[in-house]
């Protein structure tokens, strides 16, 4: 019977901790990962556009066609989601698209779409 628990050795200063190539694979086929992807996926996901901060502006859409909803900037900064029957700013939601919502403004439809957005051009 132990009258103390073992005490772990250290491991080796000289050590070599980098992993093996994956099975099947020759060491001088392994590859490291480059820089430039992550820089094209920011420039890909990333837009310029004028924004009117007098204006809500619609940030993007989520859900199923059945139950679609909404993320609006509205002109006071606050960040709402939105569904069909909300209200915005006096206007009610009247539908909600894969890249767009309509308002119905003074018995118009007012379109929001994402700013930026070169999708349906």
């Amino acid at each position: 019977m132990l009258k103390r628990s073992l005490r772990p050795r250290l491991r080796p200063e000289d050590l070599d901790t980098t992993p093996a190539p994956a099975a099947g694979t020759a060491a001088s086929e392994t590859t490291t990962p480059s820089e430039p992807s992550s820089g094209k996926v920011a420039r890909t996901a990333t837009t310029s556009a004028p924004l009117d901060p007098d204006q809500p502006i619609l940030l993007g859409t989520f859900g199923a066609d059945n139950g679609r909803g909404a993320l609006l900037r509205l002109t006071g900064g606050e960040v709402r989601k939105v569904r069909v029957g909300d209200d915005v700013e006096g206007d009610p939601v009247v539908a909600i698209g894969e890249d767009s919502v309509v308002l119905a403004h003074n018995g118009y439809a007012r379109r929001l779409s994402i700013p930026g957005d070169n999708r349906n051009s």
